[in-house]
């Protein structure tokens, strides 16, 4: 075990509502939830209806426990007009393969938490997020982002003759690096090197969902959220890009839920007051809740060792950033498609196993059920290992040794 995952494993969780620690209400839900969202994958006839009470419902042949929601109450996101867009747009069996490449790496039933913690446990809000969610997936290009990885995207972007990419790489605007006290991923967003008109907002988009899931790479159990830093040294108003601020608050809000674990702004002058006028009303209170401003190296060092955090901020670690630019030969293996297609095949089979065992545990949550469907979480996360290398082109950190093959982090 590397000495990262060494020091995430120490890591106590936080909180209940997450693996390992679910109140009886809490698993009420959760089992809610489940039941569903199988249902849901279960039909192949979902429509929308209106009833005489002004509720709306999602009526399906085969499902007994309705998605309900009141309209009048708050929607931010439109997430249960964004679910019927995505029964309208896609089938159930696209639903589901996207469900599942939302899983990846991660315990189905911590994902499913998430978003019950960001809902505060109202399952049918918590349904309609994860659908919007999984449509938000589809069309974001989620997969292609990360199957083409550095190399496919500077393409991309070359094709549509749109300049840009390769400052968000080269410049160190933005990287992870070493883990906070709390085990969490670091991302170190150095503000000064940012100018809105440097790359298109499609590019920035690209870039940080791109970071994004490098990042859930990064992330071990009982560790789910990341640690933000924003280095506002130098920071001007010629900095300010107000459409990506909406981007990035969106992700943490609807499709990336309980994954920021401290946003910490630091060092920011004066005239930054200006701009967080503008963007804290915009922010959901659980999220604000989660930035921290800070001054100086002592109040960093309350989230990050002296050893982690970085010279140039106050600590000990000389480490900088500089980028490494793919190998040619590093994605050969997407490449076999034989052993891809054997390795995929096994992992949906296990995916298919994975879904009849929670079905039997819902109906008899015994000792027997619920081990045999952990025995099939860890069986899971295997086949993903595996399969990754034939889906997933290798990133800046493969290349310099912080992710390993084995999912293991330096």
């Amino acid at each position: 075990m590397s000495a990262a995952l060494a020091q995430q494993q120490q890591v106590k969780i936080p909180t209940s509502g997450r693996i390992g620690n679910v109140t009886s209400d809490q698993q009420q839900v959760l089992t809610q939830f489940w039941r569903m969202l199988l249902d849901l994958f279960a039909d192949s006839a979902p429509a929308i209806q209106s009833t005489k009470n002004s509720k709306n419902y999602l009526s399906r042949k085969k499902t007994t426990d309705a998605i309900a929601y009141d309209s009048s109450s708050p929607d931010k996101y439109n997430e249960f007009r964004e679910l019927a867009s995505a029964l309208e747009l896609y089938s159930i069996s696209e639903l589901r393969q996207a469900w599942w490449r939302l899983i990846s790496f991660d315990d189905p039933d911590g994902i499913l938490l998430r978003f019950l913690r960001a809902r505060k446990w109202d399952a049918h809000k918590a349904l309609a997020m994860l659908v919007s969610t999984l449509k938000w997936n589809l069309q974001s290009g989620i997969e292609s982002i990360i199957s083409d990885g550095e190399l496919g995207l500077k393409q991309y972007f070359e094709a549509k003759r749109m300049k840009g990419f390769d400052h968000q790489l080269t410049s160190g605007k933005s990287f992870l690096h070493g883990f906070d006290k709390e085990g969490r991923p670091i991302c170190y967003i150095n503000v000064r090197h940012h100018k809105k008109d440097d790359q298109s907002l499609e590019i920035l988009q690209k870039f940080t969902l791109w970071t994004m899931e490098t990042s859930r790479l990064m992330v071990a159990p009982p560790v789910e959220t990341a640690c933000l830093v924003f280095n506002m040294d130098g920071f001007s108003l010629s900095n300010v890009d107000y459409q990506y601020i909406n981007f990035m608050i969106k992700c943490f809000e609807a499709y990336y839920p309980e994954s920021l674990g401290f946003c910490l702004v630091h060092c920011a002058p004066w005239v930054f007051s200006v701009v967080w006028k503008v963007i804290s009303p915009l922010i959901d209170p659980v999220v604000a809740s989660k930035i921290k401003f800070t001054n100086g190296a002592n109040e960093l060092l309350e989230y990050i060792s002296s050893d982690t955090l970085l010279a140039s901020l106050g600590g000990n670690n000389t480490w900088e950033y500089k980028y490494v630019p793919p190998k040619s030969d590093e994605n050969a293996r997407m490449a076999d498609t034989k052993t891809k297609e054997d390795k995929l095949r096994i992992r949906r089979e296990l995916e298919n196993k994975f879904e009849e065992i929670t079905r039997k545990w819902l109906a008899d949550p015994s000792p027997a059920n619920v081990k045999e469907r952990e025995e099939l979480k860890k069986r899971l996360r295997e086949a993903q290992i595996q399969l990754d290398p034939y889906i997933r082109a290798r990133t800046l950190y493969h290349r310099i040794g912080v992710i390993k093959d084995d999912s293991g982090c330096d």
